[in-house]
């Protein structure tokens, strides 16, 4: 093997290798979910809800969230990038003291050296949108009247159950094995009742 191509194998994580150890980290951890992951969306975000409609809200609230979070991180970038080329103008300035200049240059090392974890984070959003995307096109949109008109269904289920005890644990197990199959089912329904009517106005 190589030098250029030889994986650098750490011992003993100290203060001289964090770097390293940081990138190994960000690297290896990139694509694997911080937040939920698709089986936990689907489960517990979108199934657990019972009707459509409080899945439809569901996807939407977490879409929105997500989306707002995205654009903030976006904010905030630019805002960043404004500081760094500031800071680097600051370095690059003859009348800049060297104490100055060494601020302005960690500085600099700083906001870069959170970049991955932020584009880790934004990865993350986007993984999550996808998902919630594909449900949320499957779906109708309702209108407020027929949200509403869904709203005894979903609270008739979700107190049944708690005065049959599933909630907590159990609940979390019916949302997994009960609801998650047959919510997907009616979407597929649902998406092909959509379907058939937008062919029959056409």
């Amino acid at each position: 093997m190589s030098e250029s191509t030889a994986v650098q194998v750490i011992e003993e994580i100290n203060e001289t290798n964090i770097p390293d150890v940081l990138k190994e980290i960000q690297e290896a951890f990139y694509d694997i979910p911080f937040e939920n992951s698709q089986f936990q969306t689907e489960a517990f975000v979108i199934a657990a809800q019972v009707t459509p409609e409080r899945a439809y809200r569901a996807i939407g609230l977490r879409m929105n969230a997500k989306i707002q979070a995205l654009n903030e991180a976006k904010h905030g970038r630019a805002k960043e990038d404004i500081d760094i080329e500031e800071l680097q103008a600051k370095i690059a300035d003859e009348g800049t003291n060297d104490f100055d200049r060494r601020r302005a240059q960690l500085d600099v090392s700083f906001k870069l050296s959170n970049r991955a974890y932020t584009d880790k984070l934004i990865n993350d959003a986007i993984a999550e949108l996808n998902i919630l995307y594909v449900h949320f096109k499957k779906l109708p949109t309702y209108t407020r009247e027929q949200f509403e008109l869904g709203e005894r269904k979903h609270f008739e289920e979700k107190l049944t159950r708690q005065i049959s005890n599933v909630q907590g644990p159990y609940e979390a197990l019916q949302n997994m094995n009960v609801d998650m199959q047959i919510f997907f089912e009616l979407e597929d329904k649902l998406l092909l009742e959509n379907k058939t009517a937008s062919i029959a106005i056409k």
